[in-house]
Parts: structure tokens; sequence; C-alpha cells
């Protein structure tokens, strides 16, 4: 039971990251979650993750081999990547996700969507943004902080849950 648990924080941990990479990180990502966009390139993976290494804190050393060219680590983060993509169920099931949590959810979507293009990563609340998305949705600057901060999470919960086809949950070892 014990390696289960472990096993699950992992992959929700991973999926997560995946889900706050793609939405941070690249331009169409809402797009690429719902299927409007293809999904990014080898060059583009790679651009990406080095855009999340570097908002890591200065002194987080990343669990990567000791890579000596860029194709090498273009490699490596790309099989990470589609790891990552694997664990979350593939693009299919990740598109179909994204279009259930638009349509059932269709608030917490939005604000985040603008939350992610007019305010960004940035952690402070930047008054004018962050109060233009708090507006524009008839919340308060801390409800959308609350959305955005949650929303990989609740995300990758969503892409991890049984698919109720009577498939055994994707977790469990074996």
């Amino acid at each position: 039971m014990r390696q289960f648990r472990k096993g699950f924080w992992e992959t929700l941990n991973r999926v997560t990251d995946l889900v706050e990479l793609i939405i941070t990180c690249h331009p169409q990502g809402f797009g690429i979650l719902l299927g409007e966009v293809e999904p990014p390139s080898s060059q583009e993976i790679h651009e990406m993750m080095n855009a999340g290494r570097s908002r890591l804190p200065e002194d987080y050393v990343p669990v990567m081999p000791s890579l000596e060219t860029e194709a090498e680590r273009i490699v490596y983060d790309r099989e990470y990547w589609d790891r990552s993509v694997e664990l979350a169920g593939g693009w299919a099931h990740i598109h179909l996700v994204s279009k259930e949590c638009r349509d059932s959810d269709s608030r917490m979507w939005s604000v985040v969507m603008d939350h992610v293009k007019f305010v960004g990563n940035a952690t402070s609340r930047h008054a004018s943004k962050l109060g233009y998305v708090a507006v524009r949705y008839g919340l308060s600057p801390n409800t959308v902080m609350k959305y955005r901060r949650e929303f990989p999470v609740k995300f990758a919960q969503m892409l991890l849950m049984p698919t109720g086809e009577g498939d055994d949950f994707r977790l469990l070892p074996g």
C-alpha cells in the first residue's frame, strides 16, 4: 500500500507539472490541451522545459543525467515529456478531459485562461492586471489567485480518474 501511495503522488505531481508547463510556457497552451493546436515539437518542448527550469530556485538541482550536448538534452526532455503525456492517458484522453473540464467548470477554465494571458506567472498580485481579471468575472483577486493555483492539480486529478468504462484504475500496480 505504501508503494502505491508513493507511486500515485509521484504520478500526480508529474502530470500536474505537465499541465503547468503547457499552460504557462506555451503561448497556445489551452489550445494544446483542447486539441485545437498540435502538440509541441521536440525543440519547443526543450524550450518550454528550459523556461520551466529557469523558474526553479537556484539551489534546486534537477534529477537529470549529466548530458554533454544540446541534442542529448533535447532527447532527454522529449522522453520525459512523452512519459508524462503517457501517464496522463495520452493526447486523446487529455483532449477529452480538457473539453469536459471546460464545459463542466467553464468559469474556472476561463478565469485561469485569462489569468495566464493577462497576469502571467507573477506571484505578486499586480493590481491592474489581476484586478482586470477579477472584475471581468465578478470575483475577488484572492479567488482568481486560488483558481489559478488550484487548476493544474485539479486538472491532473481529472486526467488520472478512471474512465468509467469498467477499466481498472490506471495507477494500480500490475
